[in-house]
């Protein structure tokens, strides 16, 4: 692994409904246009003696976005604003450098 990360991953988990907008805006004013986003949805339970219920539906949605070294900490900042990740609750934000998810290095000569 190289001293300095050419590209990293960024993913962030956000809880509520606001990923799609933020997107678009990623696209339109930053130029980020390779990310890919899911979403999921978990039940809250509310246990009592008699009997155990759904209390509420959480819905989280998580992007992952690949960004060049010289542009990580412009993107980051963008997404903590925008997603307003400092709100209790709201969300989290990971930085991964690309090379440590995958240990597979394409060789220089197509021949080996």
């Amino acid at each position: 692994m190289s001293a300095e990360p050419a590209q990293w991953l960024i993913r962030c988990v956000v809880s509520g409904g606001g990923t799609r907008p933020f997107m678009s805006k990623l696209a339109r004013e930053r130029g980020i246009w390779d990310c890919f986003y899911t979403g999921s949805r978990s039940a809250v339970a509310d246990h009592s003696r008699t009997r155990a219920r759904v209390v509420q539906f959480v819905e989280n949605e998580e992007f992952f976005i690949v960004v060049p070294n010289h542009r990580l900490a412009e993107i980051m900042e963008f997404c903590y604003v925008q997603l307003k990740i400092g709100t209790p609750g709201r969300g989290t934000l990971y930085v991964t450098p690309v090379e440590r998810l995958s240990p597979f290095v394409l060789p220089l000569d197509p021949q080996e």
